[in-house]
């Protein structure tokens, strides 16, 4: 492997590493994790999301700017409204995974 080969797979790496970091980051907070759980069930718009978490309209649009961002969720326009949707369900595999690590830690302090 030459030297620009090298610092190539280097720069790969670290933008994976920085992405992975990015989508975690993105599920850090448990409001974003309650918007990701009502999307399993399909796309919604932010009154959708509002109406079912009760939640101020600019406080939803702030997660999901976060979540979009980061690529946990995507966008679809219709007309004047916005919907949201997974951009993949293997992203609540992972929630669901550490919720699972989490429990399994809780009844081990038990």
């Amino acid at each position: 492997m030459t030297s620009d080969q090298s610092i190539n797979t280097l720069d790969d790496e670290n933008k994976s590493l920085n992405l992975q970091a990015d989508l975690c980051q993105s599920l850090t907070h448990p409001f974003r994790l309650k918007i990701l759980q009502i999307l399993q069930d399909g796309e919604k718009n932010v009154s959708d999301i509002k109406t079912l978490t009760k939640k101020p309209q600019p406080y939803i649009s702030q997660h999901l700017r976060v979540l979009r961002d980061k690529g946990a969720v995507t966008t679809r326009r219709e007309a004047n409204e916005v919907y949201y949707s997974l951009a993949d369900s293997r992203i609540l595999e992972i929630c669901d995974l550490v919720a699972d690590l989490i429990s399994k830690k809780l009844k081990s302090q038990e």
